[in-house]
């Protein structure tokens, strides 16, 4: 009962006592004891390969629907004289029709070994900590002298924690107009969802009481949980509006926009940070597990050696999937967002410059757009009979993997969400120029709706979130919520946003726009990058079978995020701040804004001098060196500036 049988979980997991097993000893025979991690499945496709085991492994853990029963996990203990291979050939007689899809065996003294690449990681941390350290000594001597930095030295200022972590944690209580403030609230908010609704899925296969999903996973508030993808929407939401707003505002005054440095800088921006988690995750992450679990790790370890490149060259969401379940299967599996993210990033411009240089043009093509966003996942979905959104439970007639890699992870299924973004972008853009002015009953009836909106998009899904045996889709449910839902989600956020800038927000606006939520809103995406797998390592550390609860799931997911927010602080420390303080100092022109270096000041530093710790959302925009850096604008400076002395930065986004 303890392994789940008597509840019939359709993935059986026996660990048996990881422990005491490593520490048997026979010492007169010199026998050691040996723990076996052995994984059976019935699945005919199965060529029993090592790397159809690891793609298969990583699918079962992150899998939308928790009716996975292909495979099954049991834990033995053998002398250590036996090798893998005996335990395969001689289970392969004693389990009759089930195939043995792995044995992963570990002993008490036995460790991974360090290779070249581990090697090559411990170096770029040491180099790191030590550029750190020189950047904090020479920060400290600067501002303790008034010595303006020499030209080598500036270039090392951009490494000292000490300015980082000040910009990282300072908190502006001014408000300006055009600073839309309610976004700060809004991503953090986002990404805790993010968060907790992974939480909920992560060791969900480990749990023995797993049959009481039916119980816990009806309800109508849980939907909140079940439909958590709508989150990773409000990142499309904040990305397409920002996008939008920042290009407008840029051509209205410049009456251009650096194309080249729009997509340079956003290779800047997203890539050195996913670049270290990646080879992080493909060096020393496999050292940090151990337990019944573990071989998990490698399994990791083994795809982010050989697959690290699709999240790098945002590529994940086409090349990286299984091609027996069709999940995606890459190092950073929430990275395809980014992927994602970046593909409708980079042809944007399609539809802004027409928005801006011929406007009533420009909105045509956007209805077109805003119609094809919604008409092609719906058609997708009808064609292929897919679930209209994504689900929990199902049959083996109901297609999540289908649904994950035709609609989930593509772009032109996802763009609804970006596209309302855009509009809101347009809407605040153009009422910053002419006051927006709306009646009471306006107000009303735009947050009834709204809200309603909102409610229809992230409950409609109730009747088919259930662990249910089986399931009929109805066309007409398919169609609309398949090809409607997100982008009304996103309307709704539109609307929370523009009512909260034009000064119809009330309580709602004093809660999105307070200003502690600024420096958890500088980590966003540092927390998104190392959130999952911090919680896919406590998951894989487990040692025993667990029992699952509500309590127990928020709990989890309340230390994931405490833990999420120290790692994303260092991760910011090493591979973001760096990086984006040296980029100011390479683009930018001589002759603008300061004329001549200055010591570094806690004043000073609160300015523009970088884009992972920019502030608030403002319409302002600069150039660098004659080049536009589009995408988002933060800023920070508590003293108005002139048009010279503004930079565009980039805003923080998952």
């Amino acid at each position: 009962a303890r392994d789940g049988l008597l509840y019939g979980v359709p993935f059986v997991l026996g660990v048996g006592s990881y422990g005491e097993c490593l520490r048997a000893r026979a010492p007169d025979l010199d026998i050691k004891g040996k723990y076996c991690s052995v994984v059976f499945t019935d699945d005919p496709s199965f060529n029993g390969t090592r790397t159809e085991v690891d793609g298969a492994l990583r699918v079962a853990q992150t899998s939308a629907s928790v009716n996975v029963g292909l495979y099954s996990q049991y834990g033995t203990c053998i002398p250590d004289a036996c090798s893998e291979e005996d335990m395969v050939e001689s289970l392969s007689v004693a389990v009759g029709g089930r195939k043995v899809a792995g044995v992963f065996c570990q002993t008490l003294d036995e460790a991974p070994e360090f290779t070249a690449a581990d090697i090559a990681m411990i170096s770029f941390l040491s180099v790191m900590l030590a550029l750190m350290a020189a950047g904090t000594v020479a920060d400290l001597y600067l501002r303790a002298t008034s010595t303006a930095p020499a030209t080598g030295v500036r270039f090392l200022l951009p490494f000292s924690p000490y300015t980082n972590l000040e910009k990282m944690f300072h908190v502006t209580t001014e408000s300006r107009p055009g600073v839309i403030s309610c976004l700060h609230g809004m991503r953090v908010l986002s990404m805790t969802w993010v968060i907790i609704g992974h939480q909920y899925v992560f060791d969900t296969l480990f749990s023995v009481n797993l049959q009481h999903l039916q119980k816990w996973t009806t309800s109508l508030v849980f939907q909140v949980i079940a439909n958590a993808s709508l989150s990773t929407d409000s990142f499309f939401f904040l990305s397409g509006l920002l996008v939008s707003y920042g290009v407008l505002k840029e051509i209205k005054r410049t009456g251009r926009v650096d194309i080249i440095m729009y997509y340079v800088h956003r290779i800047i921006r997203l890539t050195p940070p996913i670049a270290v988690v990646t080879l992080f995750l493909g060096t020393l992450f496999r050292f940090l597990a151990s337990g019944p679990m573990a071989y998990y790790v490698t399994s990791m370890y083994t795809i982010c050696s050989s697959k690290w490149w699709f999240d790098v060259l945002y590529v994940n969401n086409f090349l990286a999937f299984n091609e027996t379940t069709n999940q995606i299967t890459d190092c950073l599996g929430q990275c395809w967002y980014t992927a994602a993210d970046t593909q409708m990033y980079l042809v944007a411009p399609l539809v802004l410059f027409p928005l801006a240089y011929s406007p009533a043009k420009g909105k045509l093509l956007l209805y077109v757009v805003t119609l094809a966003s919604a008409v092609i996942p719906a058609a997708v979905i009808y064609v292929n009979d897919f679930p209209p959104g994504s689900i929990i439970g199902g049959d083996e007639n109901v297609d999540n993997s289908g649904y994950q890699k035709l609609v989930y992870y593509k772009p032109w299924c996802r763009m609804s969400a970006y596209v309302v973004g855009i509009w809101a972008g347009y809407i605040i853009f153009k009422q910053d120029s002419k006051k927006l002015h709306l009646s009471p009953m306006q107000v009303v009836s735009g947050w009834t709706v709204a809200t309603f909106s909102a409610l229809a998009a992230l409950l409609g899904m109730w009747s088919y979130n259930q662990l249910s045996v089986e399931f009929a889709f109805d066309p007409v449910t398919q169609v609309l919520y398949g090809g409607l839902h997100r982008g009304v989600w996103c309307a709704s956020l539109a609307w929370v946003v523009v009512a909260c800038h034009c000064g119809y927000g009330g309580v709602v606006n004093d809660f999105l726009s307070h200003p502690t939520w600024q420096p958890l809103s500088r980590l966003t995406y540092s927390i998104y990058l190392v959130a999952l797998p911090i919680q896919l390592l406590a998951t894989f550390n487990l040692k025993d079978v667990v029992y699952f609860s509500h309590i127990d799931k928020i709990i989890h997911a309340l230390g994931a995020i405490f833990i999420s927010i120290v790692a994303a602080v260092l991760l910011s420390l090493t591979a973001e701040a760096p990086i984006l303080g040296l980029e100011k100092l390479i683009f930018r022109r001589p002759g603008r804004g300061e004329d001549k270096p200055k010591p570094p000041s806690p004043k000073d530093d609160k300015g523009h001098d970088n884009l992972a710790f920019s502030d608030e959302m403002t319409e302002k925009v600069g150039t660098e060196q004659g080049h536009m850096i589009m995408e988002g604008v933060c800023d920070t400076d508590p003293k108005p500036s002139t048009l010279k002395e503004e930079e565009m930065e980039t805003v923080t986004r998952f």
